[in-house]
């Protein structure tokens, strides 16, 4: 009968500290969130993903409000995919016009090594006797 009781006891204290974590869990992914969209309003990103990613956040903050862990963390967890997919689109925006403007500078360079290879060719007839 003790045994009973006491594996009840442990029964409900597991699902009970479960159901705690299920609710922290929740609630990080919204901070996360969060963070990663104040990130993205000071990297001045905004686009279609932020914009879903903001409406998504806004429902997961009412879900988490309304005690619903399981939708909430759904929500957050799209809100920071999205996030960091504007993120990373911001950073591929970046690296090719990076990249654009280098390969304009090593067309100019090569045009400038043109031109000394053709005067020191010049050069060069012009010494031989």
């Amino acid at each position: 009968m003790i045994r009973t009781i006491l594996g009840t006891l442990a029964a409900a204290i597991c699902l009970s500290a479960c159901g705690s974590n299920h609710a922290q869990l929740a609630q990080r992914g919204q901070s996360e969130g969060e963070h990663l969209q104040e990130f993205c309003k000071r990297a001045g990103i905004n686009n279609a993903e932020t914009q879903r990613a903001d409406a998504a956040l806004a429902s997961s903050a009412k879900h988490l409000k309304d005690g619903d862990e399981d939708e909430a963390s759904a929500e957050s967890d799209l809100a920071g995919t999205l996030y960091r997919l504007a993120m990373a689109r911001k950073e591929l925006a970046d690296v090719q016009s990076e990249v654009e403007t280098l390969k304009k500078g090593l067309a100019k360079d090569k045009d400038q090594l043109q031109t000394y290879q053709e005067i020191l060719s010049e050069m060069k007839t012009v010494r031989k006797p």
